[in-house]
């Protein structure tokens, strides 16, 4: 059974905090740190300068700046007030978004915080790491490593723009689209994951990538029974679970928990996405305004952050990687607030 708090912790810390300011006290007054309790909230990009641009015009070419305000500012601070009610006095009072969408994703009785802290984590993913607001035609190619992968994989640009885009169009229902990137080689996969489903392996099983009307090869509950758990064809031997195998556990290849990860996703990681609820293209774009707003959107990707991230993906420092994801501590959302007022 999902339990929410029973009382509203933040209100009462607000009358406590209204009671306890000095009567003189300037704007600037700070809270000593019992006081200081919200954690979460409308974090600061490290390009601070795009962050304010974006806040007064929007992004060039494709969402406006109410957009912005709309769907990054406001909304993020509506799952942040959800996210600092729900963890006030826990063990999770003082942990990152992304640490608490990977440490609840498995629980069920914690679904309603598994989905806010995912959607503040996609949320930023979106705005921060993967739009620009150059018109420098540089700017907008994808860099050396990021076009030798998507040569690899995909042959040319252009393929991986008509298929990223007929992804997310087809998509019936809310979520997002993610290019994804493996540790080692140069092999991308596209993800599409619906409502707040992870595409991070850290936080599988995790499996809502499945549209029941394209439910497709490979997934079928023969293939599944084939002892490749939906994982796809076999390898050119086939391990025989009577001999046993050295993959057989919780998660091997014939245990019932395989086929809750994305398929052939488990050592990849993303780098690019595009965001499909509905919310974040109609009042731009107006309801049936889906493909409009999908190309706008290819021509607005920072292609220098895609780089980045694609590089920092390697054999050798993927767990790194993902250490190094932001936990939006407290002191950031301070100064965020401070920024975005409500």
């Amino acid at each position: 059974m999902i339990t929410r708090p029973a009382t509203r912790p933040q209100s009462l810390l607000r009358a406590f905090v209204k009671q306890t300011q000095p009567k003189h006290a300037s704007p600037s007054f700070t809270l000593t740190p019992f006081q200081r309790r919200c954690k979460h909230g409308v974090p600061i990009w490290p390009n601070q300068a795009r962050q304010e641009l974006f806040a007064r015009h929007g992004v060039p070419g494709f969402l406006s700046a109410e957009t912005y305000q709309e769907t990054y500012v406001q909304y993020s601070q509506h799952l942040a007030d959800q996210l600092n009610e729900l963890t006030l006095g826990t063990v999770d009072e003082d942990t990152g978004t992304h640490a608490l969408h990977v440490k609840y994703a498995h629980r069920s009785d914690k679904a309603y915080l598994y989905n806010i802290s995912a959607m503040l984590t996609f949320t930023r993913f979106f705005w921060e790491e993967c739009l620009t607001e150059t018109e420098d035609p540089a700017a907008r190619k994808p860099g050396l490593l990021t076009m030798k992968s998507i040569e690899h994989t995909f042959g040319n640009v252009e393929t991986l723009r008509e298929e990223m885009l007929e992804t997310a169009d087809a998509m019936f229902g809310n979520g997002f689209v993610w290019l994804m990137k493996g540790e080692s080689g140069q092999d991308l996969k596209i993800l599409r994951t619906y409502n707040a489903g992870s595409p991070y392996p850290d936080a599988a099983p995790r499996r809502d990538d499945t549209d029941m009307a394209t439910f497709g090869p490979g997934s079928s509950i023969s293939d599944q029974l084939s002892g490749r758990s939906g994982l796809g064809f076999s390898g050119p031997e086939e391990r025989d679970i009577a001999v046993g195998s050295s993959t057989a556990g919780s998660f091997g290849d014939f245990s019932p928990n395989r086929n809750r990860y994305h398929a052939g996703l488990l050592l990849m990681q993303p780098i690019l996405c595009v965001n499909v609820w509905e919310h974040q293209w109609m009042r731009d774009y107006g309801l049936l305004g889906k493909r409009q707003y999908l190309t706008a959107w290819w021509d607005r990707i920072d292609w220098q952050k895609v780089e980045n991230a694609h590089n920092l993906i390697t054999t050798e420092n993927l767990s790194s990687w993902q250490r190094k994801q932001p936990a939006y501590s407290a002191h950031r959302y301070e100064s965020a607030m401070d920024i975005f007022p409500r």
